[in-house]
């Protein structure tokens, strides 16, 4: 399971917003695995580092967020960070944004988006239409489309560095959690989020996902996204590179 460490003084409140997306992440992602010790604690699941410190006032750098210390042989986190600037977070509470950002964040130590090139599942890297590759977000995808075509997931093609080729596309996928930009009101973890995280060697319960379907040019226009190119949310934040325990 996720075990939270507050590394910084956090109020109540906002440990209760940590709290929740560690036990949402873990209806969906079974992160129980074979204990392994990581600077003298035994961990058996994944560690989040989790903090709101000052950094540089709002709208500068968000935070980090992802895994930073991997697992021998799979390759999956055991260990990871989340930190928030001060600022933004009083902004994105003022949004009513910050425990969905807090979720979304969470998936990202978890390795979506952050380990997907590691693990090969990346096709057209750098190019204008940049896909995910792994067969139960494809088979996920078919079924949204209504297609028997297998086509790859189109991922983000667009946004910094935080933010491209790490998140589905927005302008295919609108308000799903785990796009790169925080379009619409509900934003669900679709059936294909769940999918992509089997995909990188997780155990998954495909029925935890939320109701989603992808959204019509009205709908999208109606959520803000009218265009490729946009101001992100999400791709200020930097990512930690990590590094895999010796087995």
């Amino acid at each position: 399971m996720i075990t939270l460490d507050f590394t910084t003084p956090i109020s109540e409140a906002r440990r209760g917003v940590f709290t929740r997306a560690a036990a949402r992440w873990d209806t969906i992602v079974n992160t129980l695995f074979d204990p392994v010790t990581v600077d003298g604690r035994e961990i058996d699941g994944i560690l989040i580092e989790a903090a709101i410190t000052p950094i540089d006032g709002p709208e500068g750098v968000l935070g980090q967020a992802g895994p930073t210390v991997l697992r021998p042989g799979s390759e999956l986190p055991a260990k990871g960070i989340m930190q928030f600037d001060t600022a933004d977070t009083e902004r994105l509470e003022r949004d009513a944004s910050f425990a969905d950002v807090v979720l979304h964040e969470m998936a990202h130590v978890l390795g979506f988006g952050t380990l997907w090139a590691r693990a090969g599942l990346v096709q057209g890297s750098g190019g204008a239409d940049p896909r995910f590759t792994g067969p139960g977000a494809a088979r996920e995808y078919r079924a949204l489309t209504g297609s028997a075509a297998g086509a790859a997931v189109p991922i983000a093609n667009t946004g910094g560095a935080g933010t491209r080729e790490g998140h589905w596309r927005e302008l295919v996928f609108g308000d799903e959690l785990l796009t790169g930009f925080l379009s619409g009101a509900q934003r669900p973890i679709s059936r294909l989020s769940v999918a992509s995280f089997g995909d990188l060697g997780y155990e998954v319960d495909i029925t935890a996902a939320d109701a989603f379907e992808l959204p019509s040019f009205r709908e999208l226009a109606e959520m803000g996204i009218t265009e490729a190119v946009r101001i992100c949310d999400l791709c200020r934040m930097d990512r930690p590179e990590p590094v895999v325990l010796a087995s």
